[in-house]
């Protein structure tokens, strides 16, 4: 069984305290080791009956933030401690700005909706949020030096992250059987071909390509949508983009 099913009960205290956790809080500090620690985040929720899942490195502080105040906010209006997990895991992750938009416009690209059957990809952060899973290969917020960790070292490598790596996502893979694993930029990219030869995630079910929707490839994204008639932006390779989209279309809009 997840283990993290037992987190929120046991930082239940702290997210509920008269002063509210902010920040990196160390009151809600999971481990530590050198420079790198992971922190208590409610994002354990998870939806066996998505047809997608959108996997990114870690959460980063705005998610991380949003979904502590949001579960703040339900546990102190009155509910359970699982059904504030999951209102806090659907409403954060994936929040802020420009991350989201940059994320509907690709997934909008590459015609996600015709094939879930939604005019936009945005209904998933609605109105058809039932079709998606939203994730993480660390599912807890990870910080390097105080900062956002962002692929290095590699956690493949690395025991502590690698631990946590197979411990929740490798599990969570098994709880959503028909769903397929979209990577989120190149670090993830990297993680799911060592996992599908591992035999983690299905290799049919494993699509690269996309970008990290975050707001430093904001002019990246621009110009893999557009007309690309302009000079291609610094450090920009458009094949592998191209490479995912197309395979995604030849093997759920070809069907």
């Amino acid at each position: 069984m997840d283990q993290s099913a037992s987190y929120i009960e046991r930082f239940l205290p702290t997210i509920t305290a008269t002063s509210a956790p902010a920040g990196l809080d160390e009151r809600l500090l999971l481990e530590r080791q050198g420079d790198l620690a992971v922190y208590y985040a409610p994002f354990e929720h998870i939806n066996p009956a998505a047809r997608m899942a959108l996997v990114g490195i870690t959460p980063g502080p705005t998610q991380m933030a949003n979904a502590i105040e949001l579960a703040r906010q339900a546990l102190l209006a009155g509910a359970s401690p699982l059904d504030a997990v999951k209102q806090a895991k659907e409403t954060a992750a994936f929040s802020g700005e420009p991350l989201r938009t940059n994320l509907v416009k690709q997934l909008n690209h590459w015609g996600v909706p015709l094939w879930l059957g939604i005019s936009n990809a945005s209904d998933l952060f609605g109105s058809a949020k039932e079709l998606v899973h939203t994730t993480s290969l660390l599912r807890f917020p990870v910080f390097k030096g105080g900062k956002k960790y962002e692929g290095t070292p590699n956690m493949l490598r690395h025991p502590m992250l690698r631990r946590f790596l197979l411990e929740y996502f490798a599990r969570e893979v098994e709880r959503l059987p028909q769903a397929v694993f979209i990577a989120l930029g190149p670090k993830v990219a990297e993680v799911f071909e060592a996992l599908v030869d591992e035999g983690v995630i299905p290799r049919g079910r494993a699509i690269t390509g996309m970008l990290h929707p975050s707001g430093e490839n904001g002019y990246r994204i621009k110009y893999l949508l557009g007309d690309r008639a302009g000079d291609l932006p610094y450090r920009t390779n458009p094949r592998p983009y191209d490479d995912g989209r197309l395979a995604f279309r030849q093997l759920y809009l070809s069907r």
